[in-house]
């Protein structure tokens, strides 16, 4: 069942460090909550002590950290990994479109989202 836009701009997102910056773009344009890693200024953070931050602030982290596809549930998070390569805006950009246009996910409790799909050129 997907969620409506209502409930996803009730939403706070956090982009990890290892995901393009330029990706809140993405965010912004549809009036969705987004925070960088550096805005927060949790540059260098470990991922125990950022899951814990997520936890309590209620973010969902987007990352491309594999530790997080585990980490998730110990910290009862909720988090989208991405697998896509090569780590580039223009090939991530699209599939974050995707997601938010297409959103199922109950954002009251914790979740995993993976994509896989790995780009070379």
């Amino acid at each position: 069942m997907k969620s409506s836009s209502t409930d996803l701009k009730k939403a706070r997102f956090l982009l990890d460090e290892n995901v393009p910056i330029k990706l809140k773009r993405v965010f912004d344009e549809r009036g969705i909550s987004c925070f960088t890693i550096k805005e927060k200024g949790w540059l260098g953070i470990k991922n125990g002590e950022l899951s814990l931050e997520v936890n309590e602030k209620d973010y969902i982290l987007l990352t491309r950290d594999k530790d997080f596809t585990f980490l998730w549930q110990k910290f009862q998070i909720k988090v989208i990994y991405s697998a896509i390569e090569p780590a580039i805006l223009e090939f991530i950009k699209s599939k974050v479109i995707f997601l938010l246009d297409n959103w199922e996910h109950d954002i009251s409790k914790p979740f995993l989202q993976k994509d896989t799909i790995r780009f070379w050129k």
